[in-house]
C-alpha cells in the first residue's frame, strides 16, 4: 500500500490533469459556438410550434455542444476545486515527512555522538575504564 504523500500527490496529478482538459474542452466548444453561431431562428417557427408541426423531441446538434460545454465546465470548476483541496495537503504531508525524516537523522547523530564520547571517555586515563579493580586495590592498600 502507498503512503499518503504517495496517494495525495496522485489525486493532485488526477486533478490537475482533469482540469487542464476540461479547460481546454470547455475553451475550444466556446470558440466554436462564438465562430459557428447557429442559424436564426425563422419567423415561421413560432407559428409552426403553435400549429404541433414541429416534432418536440428533435435534438439539435447545437444542443448537444451546449450541454458538452456545461459539462465541461462543471467538470473543470470541480477538478479545480479538488486541486485547490488536494495541493495544500499533499504540501502539508510533505512538509511533516520532511521534519519527521529530520528529527529521526538528528536523534540517530546525537545517540552516534554519544556512543563515542562514552567509548572516548571510558579510554581517557582517569575515565571508568581505567578503574579496574587492581588498580583500586593499589589505592585502597597503600601501595604504589
Amino acid at each position: 500500500m502507498d503512503s499518503p504523500v504517495v496517494v495525495r500527490k496522485r489525486y493532485q496529478h488526477f486533478f490537475a490533469w482533469t482540469f487542464v482538459l476540461a479547460t481546454i474542452l470547455a475553451l475550444g466548444l466556446f470558440w466554436a459556438e462564438l465562430a459557428f453561431p447557429p442559424p436564426p431562428v425563422p419567423a415561421a417557427a413560432p407559428a409552426a410550434a403553435a400549429a404541433g408541426t414541429v416534432n418536440p423531441n428533435a435534438f439539435d446538434l447545437h444542443d448537444l455542444q451546449l450541454l458538452v460545454m456545461v459539462a465541461a465546465l462543471v467538470a473543470a470548476l470541480a477538478s479545480f476545486a479538488g486541486l485547490v483541496i488536494a495541493t495544500p495537503l499533499a504540501w502539508l504531508e510533505v512538509r511533516r515527512e520532511r521534519t519527521r525524516a529530520a528529527i529521526e537523522s538528528a536523534l540517530k547523530r546525537q545517540d552516534r555522538i554519544d556512543r563515542l564520547a562514552a567509548a572516548r571517555i571510558a579510554n581517557w586515563p582517569g575515565g571508568r575504564a581505567s578503574r579496574t579493580v587492581g588498580h583500586l586495590h593499589g589505592h585502597f592498600s597503600g601501595g604504589r
